[in-house]
């Protein structure tokens, strides 16, 4: 009788720790572990199919900037405006992200058609190789991220960590740019080029937003449209 006790304390104590042991391990998995190698096709690398082609507009004049002025009071968004996937919950006072483009430049491709039956979810901004491209809003530096389809790339906090921002195609990144650096809006942080599946000589800027329900898992935003947002935006000197 004190043996079949015995054994049965021992099974009860053997469950209990297996218990605890499996419990910690899921814990350490979801906050530490999964967040550096969940790879989302469809938000990192929903980018241009290397078959389309647009044309690139008349080369600008390139200055060489490191930071533009603050003039937030010239790009002031609508915070109640609703259309093209605009809403209270979008980012303000940002910056068209590739140097020496229009606003009537820009063109929306948010809803447009990709292959295997994907949604662009971003705009491209066609530019000339080597284009700087800069930060839209203030805020830190996410991750680097090099991938098949998207190339090279960045991804980028807004200030309150609430949205991130995403540069796609990359020639390559700024020069002393490093993970968890705090850039400036209009800081220089890469160069156009054609990385990834852009297709060769398909100059342009991939870049998108979204908002974060949890900023340690960069990947799993809800896309908003960046057209109307850069539509009132300041544009890079």
């Amino acid at each position: 009788m004190n043996r079949s006790v015995s054994i049965f304390r021992k099974t009860i104590l053997t469950a209990y720790l297996l218990a605890i042991h499996l419990l910690a391990f899921l814990f350490v998995f979801q906050n530490y572990i999964r967040p550096h190698f969940t790879l989302p096709e469809n938000y990192t690398e929903n980018v241009f199919d290397p078959t389309e082609r647009t044309s690139v507009p008349t080369p600008l004049p390139i200055p060489s900037i490191v930071e533009v002025a603050e003039s937030p009071t010239s790009a002031e968004i609508n915070t109640n405006q609703t259309q093209n996937n605009v809403t209270t919950d979008s980012p303000t006072s940002l910056m068209i992200p590739v140097v020496g483009i229009k606003r009537e430049q820009l063109q929306d491709t948010f809803s447009a058609s990709r292959s295997q039956g994907r949604v662009h979810n971003a705009i491209d901004i066609m530019a000339p190789l080597g284009t700087p491209v800069a930060a839209v809003a203030d805020g830190e530096i996410a991750k680097f991220f090099d991938s098949e389809r998207g190339g090279i790339t960045i991804y980028q906090y807004s200030s309150d960590k609430k949205f991130v921002y995403y540069y796609g195609h990359l020639q390559k990144r700024a020069e002393n740019l490093s993970e968890k650096d705090y850039v400036r809006r209009g800081t220089v942080i890469g160069y156009v080029g054609d990385t990834g599946n852009s297709g060769a000589g398909n100059y342009h800027l991939h870049f998108s937003i979204a908002i974060l329900d949890d900023p340690k898992r960069i990947f799993d935003g809800t896309e908003i449209n960046p057209y109307p947002l850069l539509k009132d935006a300041l544009e890079s000197r």
